[in-house]
């Protein structure tokens, strides 16, 4: 019986980890081409505007089920297949794609080939979908890259609604992770009721990352000497009142989420300043502009 069971967690995972590999492989290679940290904003970025698809989609909606078969428990298996899809897989492609400025056509030929590549999972039976529709796989695959594009364009032009979005959309990005992983050692577990099931767990703690995220961006952008004190004080009475209406499981929970707060308002504010500060500095706007003044003398 565990013999079966190792066959077939290998024959479910080596497709996921094989595209992870791929993945990553290009991940390295555009950011060595492309040496300059607004691409890894930009990455981080994508990841946040997969994980908001992914969680109206699978999280809420079931859409469609990942079967990578590397956890006993289905829902962080549904939701690591998830991650390697949303969270790696399309927010690297969509990076390195913009990074190259690859037109429409090659956006479209990627989609294609993602699209094959998941009715080759359904083939396998280690993607299964539910209402989900393969030709939404080729509408929305383009809609994703041209948004990376755009949003890359807007934030070398400093426009300050693409720096707010991409702030809270990177800070959330890395909100959920650890807090998945939080999850996944069994150091936090939220919920409705007395017993709290992994279904409301993955439905609640990505609302409750948003929130979270937005708290540590507004209080960013006030930009007081007390900005942090401010944040600490919300999420703990925030985490106090969840406690209260029993969505935390209990007050151990409290104490294990301020150090990751604590955590967060650090990253936070190394990360927005980064975002509000290395666009200006952009190698691209420095290497057109030498060329305008080149043009100009000339």
């Amino acid at each position: 019986m565990k013999m079966r069971i190792k066959k077939k967690t290998i024959k479910n995972s080596t497709p996921f980890l094989i595209l992870l590999i791929m993945h990553f492989l290009l991940l390295m290679y555009t950011l060595y081409k492309k040496r300059h940290k607004s691409y890894l904003i930009l990455l981080f970025t994508n990841i946040g505007f997969s994980y908001f698809f992914e969680y109206f989609v699978l999280n809420l909606f079931q859409g469609y089920r990942y079967k990578p078969k590397i956890f006993r428990n289905k829902y962080f298996d549904n939701i690591l297949g998830a991650i390697f899809s949303q969270g790696m897989y399309v927010p690297i492609t969509a990076t390195a794609l913009t990074a190259f400025r690859l037109g429409f056509g090659s956006k479209l030929l990627v989609a294609i080939s993602y699209a094959l590549i998941e009715r080759l999972f359904i083939s396998m039976k280690i993607f299964n979908k539910k209402w989900w529709k393969t030709y939404y796989t080729l509408i929305f695959i383009p809609i994703s890259f041209m948004c990376s594009d755009i949003c890359h364009r807007l934030l070398k032009h400093n426009h300050p609604v693409a720096q707010g979005v991409t702030s809270y959309l990177t800070i959330t990005s890395i909100n959920v992770s650890i807090l998945y992983i939080l999850a996944l050692f069994g150091k936090i577990k939220f919920g409705l009721g007395i017993i709290h099931s992994w279904r409301e767990h993955f439905i609640i703690v990505p609302g409750y990352s948003f929130i979270l995220s937005a708290v540590l961006l507004i209080t960013y952008k006030v930009n007081t000497r007390l900005s942090t004190y401010y944040r600490m004080i919300f999420v703990v009475i925030f985490d106090f009142v969840l406690y209260q209406k029993n969505v935390l499981k209990n007050k151990k929970t409290i104490l294990i989420l301020f150090p990751f707060h604590m955590l967060m308002c650090f990253i936070s504010n190394k990360l927005f300043n980064m975002i509000y500060k290395v666009y200006p500095d952009d190698s691209e706007n420095k290497e057109t502009q030498l060329n305008k003044q080149q043009i100009q003398k000339s």
